[in-house]
């Protein structure tokens, strides 16, 4: 008997054990060069709340960097009027120091640093344990402008936990009301009857999507705001955020879960939830809104069916899938977890994930991380990226890039080695959808921080092929398999253009000839195309290079055999631009500047177009979820076999590479933002405008000065005092070359291609613009109504009004030539 019972208890620590080695992702410890495996750690930072007037704000989650230069804009705490900000780290009662730092939004300027001397911890179970502080903000800040807020908590195992959001110092009664409107508006789309209230929202156009819930705008339909046949309900918290706020303009976003039956299943899905609103004295206008939904994959028996792979309601943004050659593995990313699927063995593997569906922590599940799967082989291996914030292990709190590779027939997951970022997530995923690509030559190349790198997956080391770069400046195959870039020395000027296989490592050299220069177009699948010119052969308005005149335009394909040129003797081309398989030009037969005439002509390209990780995800529509993803399979799953999962172990890496670049970037570049989060990066203004323009969002100049905002244009306005108003535009004008900030922080904005639209927002600020209708002439904006705009001639004095179509068609008519000067707030 006695041998019997210590047999069961062995094999119950043998199972017990077995459950934690599969069930739990592991870590790895290199010990006399033994592979240990070890459990990832949880995650250990506390997690921060901050209350603004009687409400607890959106969760903070902490991270490892000091001077919080990979700190999006995240949260907005407006200050109460005694500046006394309250604070309440949860899930710990042991922090053993807090101390803030208040600085400007660039970092570079510290206004104060502050020990906090008194901390208060409350015990109240596991869930609920918690500390306590009031953080005494001293009376050094200017009302209205926002400051960077970093607050330091000292942990019991010596390590430090950064945790940053932006302040502003104003009144909150406007504000709280606009994050009670949007509280409620979120409240009252579960409940059919409740939501009436809200039809008056609605801007439902005919061309609205109505069927899909994944995406929902005020453009959509009643029925699509109210959750459709779904029947959800709210599970746990909701959480609001302010993330923007620009005189009586607010961003506000409420994230939760919600949960609804499908059949006898219960299904989780993630929501968001972004409102712009614009208070007035008479009421609150809903100027924009957007929610996002995206189904938590369980990976259950009944989600793999016929040749699909039902990954439930979304709205697309990461989902991709790869598959091996002979079409055995397929691995795919949804809801940022990487999965796996070996159809020969019917097996399904949940690779990589902080959270999801697995966990109810809040801090597995911070959304500001993504995975890309660089390749799949033909052994099952698995080559993928995690980038951004990471949630928990070894680098919990840091932002960068992991590089894993997956064995799928040995259910082992290996981290190579992590790369710190100096950019903020959405910023690094933006760089990231450029370029990541594993070459066949054992090389892992990417885009960041304006900067080409590869680095050796054996050894390591790493090669910073080109830095400094913005993105006219360089281009990417579809595929990622071929990059090409100008020498750092202006868009305008580059002598040649490098061009490298990224599969192989040969790189070519394009250009070089004597007196000239070359400009990168892009790639049509696999063939690269640039154009030469002369050099110094500038297109002029104003005393402002608008560009460079061409000579050729040639493609050439991945053998570097030429399969196009085209060139017309007397004629130049003043303007590129590629879209697709088209490349369409401008060209000129004189040089008559940047007002002079031309004609238009394109190019079409046979080239191949090349399969991207799109290509396999599909939908269909359900009568209860509207569209519903799914991967598309080579083959059907055998329906007699039951899809069984397996977790891997995974070995943890602490090799780090960071790679160094060899020159900054020179351009100033524009951010666009809008609903609340990042859109891309620009280097020309009127891009920035137009990105952000439908999401009622703005553009920064650089990271963090806003100088555009589409919701603050008020209806209509008019600058009285011309002469004050453009004496610094006057001041400047003769040195107007290129956007940049002068010493007195005037911003000199070259807004050309701009709408008219867009630049009257500087005119509704009393900024005059400056629009240019020819060479040598020119006339100030001052003024604007629905339907005219004034204009100021400043060579005679006079004043005029045209109707918003005439100016329509005299200023583009001049190619809507605008500047203006931005003063320092």
């Amino acid at each position: 008997m006695k041998t019997g019972k210590k047999v069961m208890i062995l094999l119950l620590i043998f199972v017990a054990a077995v459950i934690v080695y599969f069930i739990h992702p592991v870590g790895k410890k290199e010990e006399h060069g033994i592979t240990e495996y070890t459990a990832m750690e949880k995650a250990k930072f506390p997690v921060l709340y901050a209350t603004m007037g009687e409400r607890e704000m959106a969760p903070v989650f902490g991270q490892t960097e000091e001077r919080g230069v990979t700190a999006d804009r995240g949260s907005l705490i407006v200050l109460p009027e005694d500046r006394k900000l309250k604070v309440r780290f949860a899930g710990t009662t042991k922090i053993q120091g807090l101390r803030y730092e208040i600085r400007s939004l660039d970092t570079e300027n510290l206004i104060e640093r502050t020990q906090v001397t008194s901390l208060d911890a409350a015990i109240n179970g596991d869930s609920e344990n918690a500390v306590s502080a009031e953080l005494l903000i001293q009376n050094l800040l200017e009302t209205g402008k926002e400051y960077l807020l970093g607050v330091c908590a000292s942990l019991p195992d010596g390590s430090e936990a950064w945790y940053y959001m932006r302040i502003v110092e104003q009144d909150q009664g406007h504000v709280n009301e606009m994050l009670a409107l949007a509280e409620e508006f979120s409240s009252k789309t579960y409940k059919y009857s409740d939501a009436q209230s809200l039809a008056m929202y609605m801007e439902t156009s005919p061309s609205a999507n109505s069927s899909a819930l994944g995406t929902v705008t005020l453009k959509d339909t009643f029925t699509q705001l109210t959750w459709g046949s779904l029947g959800v309900e709210r599970t746990g918290e909701a959480y609001t955020k302010l993330k923007e706020l620009s005189g009586n303009l607010a961003n506000v976003e409420i994230a939760t879960h919600v949960t609804a039956k499908d059949g006898e299943k219960t299904e989780t899905y993630e929501v968001t939830e972004n409102f712009t609103m614009k208070w007035a004295s008479q009421r609150i206008y809903m100027m924009d809104y957007e929610r996002t939904m995206t189904e938590l994959f369980t990976g259950d028996s009944d989600l793999f069916s016929g040749k699909r792979i039902i990954l439930g309601i979304g709205n697309g943004d990461g989902v991709h899938a790869v598959k091996s050659a002979g079409g055995q593995y397929t691995a795919f990313v949804t809801g940022r977890e990487l999965w796996a699927y070996d159809s020969g063995e019917n097996v399904g593997a949940r690779v990589f994930a902080f959270g999801g569906a697995a966990s109810d922590d809040i801090r597995d599940n911070v959304p500001e991380h993504g995975v890309e799967i660089l390749s799949v082989d033909e052994d099952g291996g698995i080559d993928f990226i995690v980038y951004g914030r990471m949630n928990r292990g070894t680098h919990e709190g840091s932002t960068g890039i992991a590089y894993y590779h997956y064995a799928m027939d040995q259910n082992a997951l290996e981290e190579k080695f992590f790369i710190p970022s100096t950019e903020p997530f959405e910023e690094l995923k933006d760089d990231l959808s450029v370029l990541a690509h594993r070459g066949t030559n054992g090389i892992f190349y990417f885009y960041m921080d304006h900067g080409i790198y590869g680095i050796d997956l054996k050894s390591l080391e790493y090669v910073a092929l080109a830095s400094g770069l913005t993105k006219n400046q360089f281009a990417v195959s579809a595929d990622h398999s071929r990059a090409a870039w100008q020498e750092n020395t202006g868009i305008w000027d580059s002598q040649t253009i490098q061009i490298m296989d990224l599969d192989t490592g040969d790189k070519t050299q394009l250009g070089g000839q004597a007196g000239s220069v070359s400009r990168i177009f892009g790639f049509v699948g696999n063939d690269c195309i640039y154009g030469t010119g002369d050099s110094g052969d500038y297109l002029m308005s104003n005393g402002r290079v608008m560009g460079v005149y061409l000579k050729s335009i040639d493609i050439v394909d991945r053998e570097m055999k030429s399969v196009m040129h085209y060139e017309k003797p007397g004629s130049w081309i003043r303007e590129v631009s590629v879209n697709d398989s088209r490349i369409h030009m401008k060209t000129v037969t004189s040089k008559d500047g940047f007002f002079g005439t031309y004609s238009a002509d394109t190019l079409v390209c046979n080239a191949e177009i090349l399969p991207g990780k799109a290509d396999d995800i599909g939908w269909y529509a359900s009568d209860q979820k509207g569209q519903v993803l799914f991967v598309q399979l080579d083959r059907d799953i055998e329906t007699a076999k039951k899809i069984r999962q397996a977790s891997p172990k995974l070995a943890e890496s602490s090799e780090t590479v960071k790679p160094i670049a060899t020159a900054a970037c020179r351009e100033t570049e524009f951010y666009a933002y809008g609903r609340g989060r990042f859109l891309g990066r620009f280097v020309e203004f009127s891009d920035a405008a137009e990105t952000a323009y439908n999401s009622m969002g703005f553009v920064t100049a650089g990271r963090d000065r806003i100088i555009w905002v589409r919701g603050n244009r008020a209806s209509a306005s008019y600058i009285r005092d011309i002469t004050s108003a453009s004496r610094l535009m006057e001041r400047y004008l003769d040195s107007f070359e290129i956007n940049q900030t002068m010493e007195d922080g005037t911003f000199l904005l070259d807004a050309s291609g701009s709408t008219i639209i867009q630049v009257l927002y500087f005119v509704g600020q009393n900024i005059p613009v400056l629009a240019y209708t020819g060479e040598g002439t020119s006339m100030y904006l001052t003024g604007y109504d629905q339907t005219h705009v004034r204009v100021y001639h400043p060579e005679s004095g006079a004043t005029e009004v045209l109707s918003m179509e005439t100016a329509n068609q005299m200023l583009g008519a001049a190619g809507y030539d605008f500047i203006c000067c931005v003063p320092t707030l």
